[in-house]
């Protein structure tokens, strides 16, 4: 019997996905909430810039400098919404893992136990359910809609480059 191959091998493009799990099952639930939004917002930014034209100006509107217009995380979301570069659904998860972000962020104590992160949880439809008998608590339900967001958004700055904006020559 053959032995399988590694990941690593067969799909060489999520080495980047996978180093992110190893960095965030080490972590804590702060740390995991804010390093998760991180990298979304990292593949945000890769998406808006594989679908923008290929100039400077572009990184400069999505990601120079800390006034860039489309630098934060709810601004990527909403560009890549509305440009059509996700979808509506993954638009929807990313801002409810947006205000679980913000609430870890400027809080302290906040915890997955309470009730306003268990309701915001609750929402996300990325997220693992469970068997009635042994439901997902809401720290499970945020990783995994977290990562099962990032990991369909892994990809897409391959795809969306195939459909990158050019320069039209328009009528003055």
């Amino acid at each position: 019997m053959l032995e399988p191959r590694p990941l690593s091998e067969t799909h060489p493009h999520l080495g980047e996905f996978t180093a992110f799990l190893e960095v965030l099952n080490k972590e804590s639930d702060r740390g995991a909430v804010l390093i998760s939004v991180s990298m979304l917002d990292d593949l945000l930014e890769r998406v808006l810039l594989a679908f923008c034209l290929e100039a400077k100006e572009s990184k400069r509107l999505i990601s120079e400098g800390f006034n860039a217009p489309l630098s934060s995380f709810a601004a990527r979301s909403v560009a890549a919404y509305s440009l059509g570069l996700i979808s509506e659904r993954e638009y929807n998860e990313c801002d409810r893992l947006r205000k679980i972000r913000n609430e870890f962020a400027h809080n302290v104590h906040q915890s997955f136990d309470d009730q306003k992160m268990k309701d915001i949880c609750a929402k996300l439809t990325f997220a693992a359910e469970g068997p009635p008998s042994a439901p997902v608590n809401a720290k499970g339900q945020y990783m995994t809609a977290a990562v099962g967001l990032i990991l369909g958004l892994t990809n897409r700055p391959h795809y969306v480059a195939q459909r990158r904006l050019k320069y039209g020559d328009w009528k003055i």
